[in-house]
């Protein structure tokens, strides 16, 4: 049996996969369990694998990692396969269950020969989270550690994830050394990282908001808390800026939060988050700021202004 289960985070992939295992071989005894990576072994080697019987005289699993040949992109290294590995997948070992893992941000490539060998219902898509599904996660990861956490704690943790499980799970793991007992919204301010998009979204909240002294006082921390560059920052903020226009022009079409999501590829919870804070902004002023933004990071490499002095400016001038 062969199988791809490919998807955007690396851990629900991953969470995914186990669960697959799981559940094919939970009446096999002993099994075997082999992981490869994709980039490091040859088309040889995986296939004397699969066509190999487990030491177990058992069933044996083979997971294969970063499958990013199974993508449209262009990807240094990449695993290289023929017709033998086609040929295999025609006729498989039944013992053998094989699994191409893929972390991936949009759809793989429908016509690749391996995914076209493979059982449509052997595809198996590993959708995030949604807005409403992220609150109930928080609450049963902590439900399962025995640790009492409070309504405004939960939602500052899905703020600080920000769509990303394997930042949730790894600062939570860090919160739970912190507290064992019951978790406050206070424990998560000092506990749980802050993303710098989140600082990004804040610093953008300020000037659209028109307060520009708050605005300056991010960028300042940003600097002192983060060592944050200047240019890092110019480019993260017109890429969040021309995404809210994206997400903003969808929205006046009467889309709902899961379509824009779904239409450029980021968290419902993100999607929202933005359309109820700044739905009734201009996209003038937004094209306005982009443009700025873009001749300031110019200027900034020809050396026509100092980009701590610069970007202070822009807040100013905004």
């Amino acid at each position: 049996m062969a199988f791809i289960v490919y998807g955007s985070q690396q851990l629900l992939v991953k969470k995914q996969t186990k669960k697959l295992i799981e559940d094919k071989t939970k009446n096999s005894g002993d099994v075997e369990s082999i992981y490869f990576d994709s980039t490091k072994i040859t088309e040889d080697e995986l296939l004397d694998e699969c066509e190999q019987y487990s030491l177990y005289n058992n069933l044996k699993v083979i997971v294969v990692e970063n499958c990013n040949f199974l993508t449209g992109e262009r990807v240094e290294g990449k695993f290289s396969y023929s017709n033998k590995l086609i040929d295999y997948l025609k006729n498989e070992n039944k013992n053998t269950i094989l699994i191409f893992n893929v972390v991936y941000e949009k759809k793989l490539d429908s016509k690749s020969r391996i995914y076209k060998s493979i059982n449509e219902k052997n595809i198996i898509f590993c959708k995030d989270l949604t807005e409403s599904e992220w609150p109930k996660q928080v609450s049963l990861f902590f439900k399962k550690k025995n640790v009492l956490i409070e309504d405004s704690a939960i939602e500052e943790i899905c703020k600080r994830s920000n769509g990303d499980f394997n930042t949730f799970i790894n600062e939570s793991k860090k919160l739970l050394l912190y507290k064992q007992d019951h978790i406050y919204l206070e424990d998560v301010k000092n506990i749980f990282t802050k993303p710098l998009n989140n600082d990004i979204f804040e610093l953008q909240n300020a000037l659209l908001r028109n307060n520009k002294i708050r605005a300056i006082e991010i960028f300042r921390d940003l600097q002192t808390a983060k060592n944050a560059d200047p240019v890092v920052l110019i480019a993260i903020f017109a890429n969040q800026l021309i995404l809210l226009d994206k997400i903003l022009y969808l929205y006046d079409k009467n889309l709902s939060f899961g379509a824009i999501a779904s239409e450029i590829g980021a968290n419902p919870y993100f999607v929202r988050m933005n359309i109820m804070s700044f739905k009734n902004i201009k996209r003038e002023t937004l094209s306005r700021a982009i443009d700025k933004l873009f001749e300031l990071d110019r200027d900034i490499k020809h050396s026509q202004i100092d980009k701590y002095f610069g970007f202070e400016l822009f807040i100013a001038n905004f």
